[in-house]
């Protein structure tokens, strides 16, 4: 299975620790920075795609990259967002937009996951 990882900070990295405990699992791994929490931990060697993801170029993305499933980790604090009253809301609303417009199946995780 071929996995689309979409941010590799603390509950991308928690995800990552999760997915690379099956072999037959390929992870690749996009985030906003070339170094997220996932590089700095060295639980991969490099980001795969540093880009922003968004509901316009989801797709454009997802049929260069051929995932079989997308996971996307809400940052924390709503990419820079956090600052602003209800960036949180904002970011959420951001990722349920992108699953939406997927044509490649999307599962939003939650900071509920690296518990």
């Amino acid at each position: 299975m071929r996995i689309w990882l979409v941010g590799a900070g603390t509950i991308g990295a928690a995800t990552l620790r999760q997915l690379q405990k099956h072999p037959d699992v390929t992870v690749v791994v996009s985030d906003l920075s070339a170094n997220p929490l996932a590089v700095q931990e060295g639980l991969i060697a490099k980001v795969d795609y540093v880009e922003t993801v968004n509901p316009v170029n989801v797709n454009q993305l997802a049929r260069r990259i051929r995932p079989d499933l997308i996971l996307i980790s809400p940052p924390e604090g709503g990419v820079g967002l956090g600052a602003l009253e209800g960036g949180h809301s904002l970011a959420q609303a951001l990722n349920y937009e992108i699953s939406t417009r997927s044509e490649y199946p999307v599962i939003i995780l939650s900071l509920s996951n690296t518990r």
